[in-house]
């Protein structure tokens, strides 16, 4: 049997200087933002074992649609229901979307409104393997031998000049497809694995993230950089970072 792998944890989830609620939300191990109308920067870090088929995740609440923070805290918070039959499953992630789907549907005809939804963004660490999926623009990049890699799709509309606008979210309205970017791949000791919302990839470019991560430092500490950079760099919008390090 191989020995099990050690995935240290750092995340960092801020309101911005410019908005006025967070729609932001995460899920790292049983922890998420329970107060999704609290303005109060969140800062967390941990470690768990790759047999214990861990999940991280990030969401962001769509800015411009109704109830934004409802919506990534329902994320969020199914997330941490689903997680507790997690054992029971080698992978997991498009259960768990579906799920997070039809709940925001469910909430949405619930408050008679006519849209609500998230991006998802989310990484299962199972033994030698990892499994990602993702709906919207929240990113999971992969940081290895000094190099940055975007190993998530974005779902944006093409041939726009400025921010684009979503083609898929979690809780697509009733008639549209729920069809998530789904992946698997394995990894090694030293990878890094960091998911983010808009907000930090807006504001922090690909080169300046990896110039914060490729650093000897725990890994809050640079969650909280990669967050003040944000900030420095306008923070126009919410922003939430996870980093997930693997080590033996």
């Amino acid at each position: 049997m191989k020995r099990a792998y050690t995935i240290e944890y750092g995340c960092g989830c801020t309101i911005g200087k410019i908005r006025k609620n967070n729609e932001d939300n995460y899920y790292c191990c049983g922890q998420f933002r329970l107060n999704p109308d609290s303005v109060e920067d969140e800062f967390l870090s941990g470690k768990v074992k790759s047999t214990d088929n861990e999940l991280f995740a990030v969401f962001d609440g769509m800015g411009g649609e109704a109830c934004g923070e409802v919506a990534s805290f329902i994320a969020a918070q199914n997330s941490s229901v689903f997680c507790e039959n997690k054992a029971e499953y080698e992978e997991y992630l498009y259960e768990l979307g579906d799920l997070i789907n039809e709940r925001i549907k469910e909430e949405t005809q619930a408050r008679c409104l006519v849209l609500m939804g998230t991006t998802g963004a989310m990484i299962q660490f199972y033994k030698d393997e990892i499994y990602i999926l993702n709906v919207g623009d929240s990113r999971i990049y992969k940081f290895a031998k000094g190099e940055l890699n975007q190993i998530s799709l974005d779902h944006v509309a093409a041939g726009y000049s400025g921010k684009a606008p979503l083609t898929k979210f979690l809780g697509m309205p009733e008639g549209a497809k729920y069809s998530p970017y789904i992946a698997r791949g394995a990894y090694k000791t030293g990878d890094l694995f960091i998911l983010c919302t808009d907000g930090v990839y807006d504001m922090v470019k690909d080169e300046g993230l990896k110039n914060l991560v490729n650093v000897k430092k725990p890994l809050d500490l640079i969650a909280k950089d990669i967050i003040e950079k944000a900030k420095e760099c306008g923070g126009v919008d919410n922003a939430t970072v996870i980093l997930c390090k693997i080590s033996r």
